[in-house]
């Protein structure tokens, strides 16, 4: 079996759709088509019901699914000749509460439908405390701290549910939605913790408390949610972990970042105090102007905190941020440093008349090409003031949905790369195939 992605948007016409579709394909005996040798192809459609229904509620890529799923073929549009498609099925999934709410029963029919819930508690307690205590045993953390795995796990658990709880979307606070992907990103950044890191229990609880703050407390945007949401942190650290200080849990400044021990020796540690950390980024300040065009930033406590969180973020795998704030407060700037920290090179698209959703694809691609071929880190900065047309965001929604925009390289640029890689793809042992590489 082999799987395609198909990342469905707003957007979405069939010609884009059946681009996507026939990419993995070969062309076989006469007019049939397949994919590569004698496998079966699985198309994953991830948001299904999110393409535009137009004034006769249609929608063009269903109407395309349907045809071959109807009639196993589709039409090639530009010779307009019958094409068979063979061995290929469909998973899709999608959101009951985005996108529209009916797909055409023509459609529906041809699949199983199954309705997924959100995990129960005893599921996410045994899958979280298995991440967390392996982690602690195979970095052999103190055996103190490994005890401790277990009832940590139901503190996040239930310090989730409770925000979950006390704080609701609104139409000025939309983005206050949290589901398991917090949950796991409170985890993988404790994950990020080695032994000389974590060496009590209340080490732990402070890591997790900085963990819960950072994935939760910098959604929020009103000192009142804040206060509240410190005051909950604390509750559920005492309530689970009763032995413990209650000044030592609250002590300031509590921030974890990978150069509290110096810049370019990457560890997750605490930092010290804001001095130290004043300078460290002084320093870091220094260097960066030395080799780029100077910025003059003054290192007050919330730029200090602003840069570990954007610098967590970007050593995170997959990191992405979205930096909101009124134009001039530094968001660029402490992502540039971020960067500089973090040894990423900063790629910005250049606006000029006439720039389209070609030319953007070719910057795409050219950062793409960067990352994966040259191997050199790359941070893609992004401003609102960059994006004339709003299906710019579809290809940044492609690229952090699934990583993979439809149609960024041509056919010869493939091979380029392919040949690019293929001496790290033997370096690693493994054969250099056109899907290894």
């Amino acid at each position: 079996y082999m799987v395609a992605n198909v990342p469905f948007n707003f957007y979405t016409t069939s010609a884009m759709l059946q681009t996507v579709l026939e990419k993995p394909l070969e062309k076989k005996a006469g007019r049939n088509y397949g994919p590569p040798g004698n496998k079966r192809l699985i198309y994953f459609i991830d948001d299904m019901n999110m393409p535009e229904v137009d004034t006769y509620f249609t929608v063009q890529p269903h109407t395309l699914i349907r045809q071959h799923m109807d009639y196993s073929h589709w039409y090639d549009r530009v010779k307009l000749s019958l094409k068979d498609i063979h061995n290929c099925q469909y998973v899709a999934c999608m959101n009951p509460t985005a996108g529209s709410f009916t797909i055409n029963p023509r459609l529906q029919r041809h699949f199983c439908v199954f309705a997924l819930s959100f995990p129960g508690v005893d599921a996410l307690q045994h899958i979280y405390s298995q991440i967390l205590s392996q982690h602690l045993a195979q970095n052999s953390f103190a055996n103190a701290v490994q005890k401790a795995s277990a009832t940590l796990v139901n503190a996040a658990l239930g310090l989730h549910a409770k925000i979950s709880a006390t704080f609701l979307p609104t139409a000025i606070k939309f983005h206050y939605v949290f589901n398991l992907r917090d949950l796991s990103n409170i985890f993988q950044g404790m994950l990020f913790s080695m032994p000389d890191c974590v060496k009590t229990t209340l080490d732990l609880v402070r890591l997790w408390l900085h963990e819960s703050s950072r994935v939760y407390g910098d959604k929020l945007i009103e000192d009142k949610d804040m206060e509240t949401f410190a005051k909950l942190q604390v509750d559920f650290a005492k309530k689970y972990f009763e032995d413990m200080n209650e000044d030592d849990i609250k002590q300031q400044p509590n921030m974890y970042c990978h150069f509290a021990t110096g810049i370019g020796d990457p560890k997750y540690m605490p930092v010290p105090s804001w001095e130290e950390l004043n300078k460290l980024l002084t320093e870091a300040l220094d260097n960066y102007n030395e080799i780029n065009a100077a910025m003059n930033l003054v290192l007050f406590e919330d730029a200090m905190s602003h840069i570990c969180r954007i610098n967590r973020i970007l050593e995170s795998p997959r990191g992405n941020a979205l930096l909101v704030g009124v134009g001039g407060s530094g968001k660029q700037s402490l992502s540039r440093l971020s960067a500089f920290i973090s040894s990423l090179d900063v790629f910005q698209i250049t606006l000029r008349k006439g720039y389209n959703i070609n030319d953007l694809k070719v910057d795409l691609g050219g950062v793409c090409i960067k990352a994966g071929v040259k191997n050199i880190g790359m941070m893609f900065l992004m401003t609102d003031s960059q994006v004339p047309d709003e299906k710019f965001l579809v290809l940044v929604n492609d690229l952090l949905a699934t990583g993979e925009i439809p149609g960024l390289f041509q056919p010869d640029q493939i091979e380029d790369i392919i040949g690019g890689v293929r001496t790290e793809v033997k370096g690693m042992g493994m054969e250099d195939t056109r899907e290894n590489c």
